[in-house]
């Protein structure tokens, strides 16, 4: 099995002057989801290539420096034919049998009409939903060739897997913080508004059910408050209150 990633850069960065992989420079939740899956002794080869707003489509080992640039609607589709066409190189040099798209949504209309240059025999997934779904499909997808007693493993451990309203999320504590802190950096606004339940983000207070929506990818009013509490402690993250 042969897989490639198809990733979104992150606002988040490290600050380093001197130059870095891409890998390394961008420093949101999916880019550490991938590093530590990269340090695990049984991790897979999977590709990885990012979709920069600066710079298109690069590989994981592309030497960044450190930059500031978002990607406008004119930019998204000023790229879209030359990433196109270097997705359509890469896909004609190696038989990936696996392409997850993992991609925020100003990032999707560079690769419209990807259909037209993927094989049929590829199996494609998309992960679509708040960041915390995305999250919890690019695990899945990473990890899903492991040892079966290693899924196993994981699969039992309770604070790991939570259910709310038909959706499942699989988060470790860690992922839910940065999950959290990219909300902060983005939308601080949503993020800290609340009344009574909080959760404390490196002294910074988080809404609960804004948190909660993020990680399911579900409406803030599509659950109570008491069910928010509930996947946070389950998934082992403390909620506290005013």
């Amino acid at each position: 099995m042969s897989k490639l990633l198809l990733l979104s850069c992150s606002q988040s960065k490290r600050t380093d002057t001197e130059e870095l992989p891409a890998i390394e420079r961008y420093d949101g939740p999916t880019f550490r989801v991938l590093r530590r899956y990269f340090k695990q002794d049984t991790a897979k080869p999977v590709d990885v290539v990012v979709l920069s707003a600066q710079y298109g489509l690069i590989s994981a080992d592309f030497p960044l420096p450190y930059y500031d640039c978002r990607m406008t609607r004119e930019k998204a589709r000023a790229l879209r034919q030359s990433v196109l066409a270097e997705l359509e190189r890469l896909l004609g040099r190696k038989n990936y049998t696996n392409l997850l798209i993992c991609l925020g949504k100003d990032y999707l209309v560079p690769v419209y009409g990807y259909e037209a240059i993927i094989p049929s025999e590829m199996e494609v997934q998309i992960a679509a939903g708040g960041i915390g779904r995305k999250l919890s499909i690019l695990h899945d997808w990473l990890y899903e060739d492991f040892p079966k007693v290693r899924k196993d493993e994981i699969r039992t451990v309770p604070k790991d897997t939570a259910k709310i309203r038909g959706v499942e999320v699989c988060l470790t504590p860690a992922q839910i913080l940065d999950v959290a802190r990219q909300g902060i950096s983005i939308e601080s606004g949503r993020a800290s508004c609340y009344q009574t339940w909080y959760v404390s983000v490196d002294e910074q207070r988080v809404a609960l059910k804004w948190l909660v929506s993020e990680i399911a990818g579900l409406p803030v009013n599509a659950f109570a408050t008491s069910e928010a509490r509930r996947v946070l402690a389950q998934l082992g993250v403390e909620a506290k209150r005013v």
